[in-house]
């Protein structure tokens, strides 16, 4: 399947990140141990999405927009046996680079996240780390919904937006991050519900209150005090998470239909 416009577009905006990671990645074994067990209870968004994984040891994951490789490391260090695909061939050099440092046998390719190039029903659990809000939902769904098994897991981390307030204050923050592509932009609450139909969400949380970006600002050692207030203060006030710019869920497939199932069908 040809790529669009917009994929192009991503390969070279991944060209640009790929260059300079390739200068400045340096293995670093303790962040590793950070996500191995993390508490339920966890302040940060990625923590917290390594906690919903449960036990995967031997079980068939997909890194799907894997990148660099980062996050499939972490789920090599916990028994899986992971797949990461990525539309970027420049990243996904850097992927199999990063996992032979840390001595993971991974399966990397490039590919489109709407034809990823494995069988249906083949994976156990999609790992979806900042991927959708770059992607046209629809086509993703149906790709993401085809190669899991039933009864398979997605989880998936998302910057998102409710609040139009919070993304004027946002945009007037002189924060950026690096290699941002024209085309992204966070997602709204009902465009995950969309993306999530069909699937029983198991578990939902919001984090990062504008309060984090804004401590940026000011220093990364107040990073992690502003991770602890930001879970106190959405733990205590449930309503502020409509202003909080990270989602987390965990969905899972419906099951495959049993011969009883078959035989009401029939009926």
């Amino acid at each position: 399947m040809p790529y669009t416009d917009q994929e192009r577009d991503e390969i070279e905006r991944s060209a640009l990140e790929a260059a300079h990671l390739q200068q400045s990645f340096t293995p670093n074994r303790k962040n590793i141990e950070r996500y191995l067990n993390p508490p339920a209870d966890a302040a940060f968004a990625l923590e917290y999405a390594f906690h919903l994984l449960g036990d995967i040891r031997g079980r068939k994951v997909l890194d799907y927009g894997c990148g660099s490789g980062a996050d499939a490391v972490l789920l090599a260090a916990r028994g899986a046996s992971v797949i990461g695909v990525d539309i970027s061939p420049d990243l996904i050099e850097i992927a199999r680079k990063r996992a032979s440092t840390y001595g993971f046998a991974i399966e990397f390719k490039a590919a489109s996240a709407y034809d990823l190039g494995l069988p249906g029903n083949s994976v156990d659990l999609v790992f979806s780390h900042a991927i959708l809000h770059h992607l046209d939902l629809p086509a993703a769904r149906r790709e993401v919904q085809r190669v899991l098994k039933p009864g398979g897991a997605l989880i998936i981390l998302e910057p998102v937006r409710d609040s139009d307030f919070v993304a004027r204050v946002r945009r007037r923050i002189p924060f950026r991050r690096a290699f941002v592509s024209q085309h992204e932009a966070p997602l709204k609450a009902g465009q995950l519900d969309v993306f999530c139909a069909g699937m029983d969400c198991e578990a939902r949380r919001r984090f990062r209150l504008p309060l984090l970006a804004l401590a940026q600002l000011f220093g990364p050692g107040l990073g992690r005090p502003a991770q602890r207030l930001d879970r106190l203060l959405l733990q205590t006030f449930p309503s502020l998470a409509f202003y909080a710019t990270n989602e987390v869920r965990k969905l899972r497939m419906p099951p495959a239909p049993t011969a009883s199932d078959r035989s009401v069908v029939r009926e």
